[in-house]
């Protein structure tokens, strides 16, 4: 049982610098949290749940730079990419 919490932390860990450079950490969440026993569709869910945060943690990173951009041009973008999404 610790291992399994300290390989899940590792895993954790180590999503969270992924995602800080590139993205991508729930490539590192989703099998460590299946490879200790969770059922695949509610490893997806707290996968996708815990990186969550640190999409908030990035948009606030680069606040200063987003306050910068023409804001009707940003309002339209954002608006298009809700649509689209």
């Amino acid at each position: 049982m610790i291992g399994e919490a300290l390989f899940l932390a590792a895993a954790a860990f180590a999503a969270g610098a992924l995602n800080t450079v590139a993205g991508g950490g729930t490539f590192l969440t989703l099998p460590a949290l299946v490879t200790v026993g969770v059922p695949p569709v509610a490893a997806d869910a707290t996968s996708a749940v815990a990186v969550f945060p640190g999409y908030i943690g990035g948009a606030m990173g680069f606040l200063p730079e987003m306050r910068s951009f023409d804001r009707p041009l940003l309002l339209r973008l954002t608006g298009v990419t809700l649509l689209g999404g």
